[in-house]
Formats: C-alpha cells, sequence, structure tokens
C-alpha cells in the first residue's frame, strides 16, 4: 500500500511538471512567432518563460529594441494572471472559442530605462501636445506641469526611472471589476479600482457596449515627488504658493478637458495633498450607475454631483 502511495504521488508530481513544461514550451513557441511577425517594428528577446501552480505565465528577462532607437527598454518581467494552472492548460487553444474568464490579469515588473534614453525624447513631443497653446509661468516650468521631459526629471534628481504597472479585471456578480496600478520608484503610486455594469467583460467594450460605472477609488501617494517640486522651485526662486497654485489651475484644467470641473470638495483635500499630505483619494459612489458615455451631456459643474464624488488627503 506504501508503495502504491508513493507511486501515485510520483506520477502526480511527474504529471504537474510535465504539463508545466508542454505549458512553456508552448507558450514560448507562440511568443518566438509573434516575435518574428513583429521584428520590422521591435526587436524582443528574452530569457525565460516560467508557469506557476497560481496560474501565472510569465515572460522573464525581456529586452526590446526599437529600430529607429539605439538604446533598449529592459523589463524584469511580463505576467499573464489567469485563474488556475489548469485554465493555463486550455489558454492556448482556438482563440474563437475562448471565454473570458472569472478573473484575468496582466502585470509588468521593473520596466528599467535611463531618462537620458534616446526614445525619452519623445516626452518632449508629448508636452508639446499637453501644453498646446498654453503661456507657461515660471511655477509652470519649475513644477513640469502638463507633462515631465528628460530635462525636467533631471533637474528633479531622476536620472532612472523604474516602473512597475498591472491591469486586472474580475467578475463579481453582474459587475466588472477593474483594478489599474502604476508605480514609479521614488516619485508615485497610483491605483484606479472601477466597477462597471452592463459589460461582462473587458473585449465588450471593444464591442461598443457602453459602460456604466457603479463605482470607483483612485489612491494617488506620493513617494517623494511632490518635495522635490517644492525644493527645486524654491531654489529657482519660485514660491510654494504659487507653485500649488501652478498645480491646481493643471488639474482643473485636466478635469474640464473632460468634461468636469472640480468644486471645493475636491479641490481642499487635493491642495492639502500638495501642502505635504502622503494620499490623496478620490472615491465616486453614484446615487444610481452612470453612463459614462453621456457625461458631455452635462454642465462640467454638475458632474461631480452626478459621480456623487469625495475626496480626501491623509
Amino acid at each position: 500500500m506504501r508503495n502504491l502511495l508513493v507511486a501515485a504521488v510520483l506520477i502526480g508530481v511527474g504529471g504537474f511538471f510535465g504539463a508545466k513544461f508542454y505549458v512553456q514550451y508552448k507558450a514560448a513557441r507562440d511568443l518566438d512567432a509573434m516575435i518574428a511577425q513583429a521584428r520590422p517594428f521591435a526587436d524582443v528577446k528574452y530569457d525565460s518563460v516560467v508557469a506557476t501552480l497560481g496560474g501565472e505565465l510569465r515572460v522573464e528577462g525581456i529586452r526590446i529594441q526599437v529600430p529607429k532607437y539605439d538604446d533598449a527598454i529592459n523589463i524584469e518581467s511580463i505576467g499573464v494572471l489567469t485563474p488556475s494552472f489548469l485554465f493555463l492548460l486550455g489558454f492556448n487553444n482556438d482563440a474563437r472559442k475562448f471565454q473570458f474568464p472569472e478573473r484575468l490579469g496582466v502585470e509588468v515588473k521593473g520596466l528599467r530605462t535611463s531618462v537620458d534614453a534616446d526614445f525619452m525624447r519623445a516626452l518632449e513631443d508629448l508636452r508639446k501636445l499637453q501644453v498646446g497653446e498654453r503661456e507657461l509661468t515660471a511655477a509652470d516650468l519649475c513644477a513640469s506641469t502638463y507633462g515631465f521631459t528628460t530635462s525636467s526629471l533631471k533637474r528633479l534628481g531622476y536620472y532612472d526611472l523604474d516602473v512597475d504597472f498591472s491591469a486586472k479585471f474580475r467578475r463579481e456578480r453582474d459587475e466588472l471589476v477593474v483594478d489599474l496600478s502604476t508605480h514609479i520608484a521614488d516619485m508615485y503610486d497610483v491605483d484606479v479600482a472601477l466597477r462597471l455594469g452592463g459589460v461582462s467583460d473587458p473585449t465588450a467594450l471593444a464591442r461598443g457596449v457602453r459602460p456604466l460605472l457603479v463605482g470607483g477609488r483612485l489612491d494617488y501617494v506620493d513617494r517623494s515627488l511632490n518635495d522635490r517640486i517644492i525644493k527645486h522651485c524654491t531654489e529657482e526662486q519660485v514660491t510654494p504658493e504659487d507653485v500649488i497654485a501652478a498645480q491646481l489651475r493643471e488639474v482643473q484644467s485636466l478635469a474640464l478637458d473632460n468634461g468636469m470641473e472640480l468644486d471645493a470638495m475636491i479641490i481642499q483635500p487635493y491642495t492639502d495633498f500638495l501642502l505635504g499630505k502622503a494620499r490623496f483619494t478620490i472615491t465616486a459612489e453614484p446615487v444610481k450607475p452612470v453612463d459614462l458615455t453621456t457625461i458631455s451631456l452635462y454642465k462640467p459643474s454638475d458632474v461631480p454631483n452626478l459621480l456623487n464624488l469625495t475626496a480626501e488627503a491623509g
């Protein structure tokens, strides 16, 4: 009996590792095919593909080289988060028969680059687009409102960037919960959670389904960026009051660009955050689900009440 039990365990362990090898082999083969197709646009190399018992399929040691640039993007790992290892076994089946699971996500860890990398020059063009026809003040310039550039990052003491981000989806009853996060070392963490009604999975959005916002929350944690901005601006003879006024104009402008005028219930906690609080949180709890495609039909000043927005700093 004991020998039978040992044999059963060995067969089970052997079966798992055999299945794991199959998943990793199949994923690596498919990934190599995708890389070959992408080669005219990007040269991608990686060290390994790993499948875990928890259902994560992870590509490690990634290096991406875009032909028009000399510098490469290095990424520690990119993982696809699935419900289970059993799901991974069927993950590569006919895409036409794919059914979105109860939860699925993508996680990027350790995207690292120097701010002097040549592809970072794209930040200059992005900032010009965001600034548009605005006339920037001395406070706007030292605080890097409307976007960073390579030079402004270095003035704030950032010479290398280390970024993690993720997008995760899960179904809860008849709602789709979306969790998005971006964490930049020594700069900031942003975490967004949305509860959407009227959609069963993210692919429904691509099919034109109109989502209903049931609730949402944004957490913004400062990891030294605000202090660096105040310090740099003070060295440039710009007062903290002028810096904060410029940052408030920026956030109000961004809100108006998205059809919303922020009221004092939002602006005051955000001001407290800029003055030194570590965390800013804004929450949406509409009385009834809101069709996000109709926001533009409302007066910008009415949107905070429509979404039942509240905010706090701490």
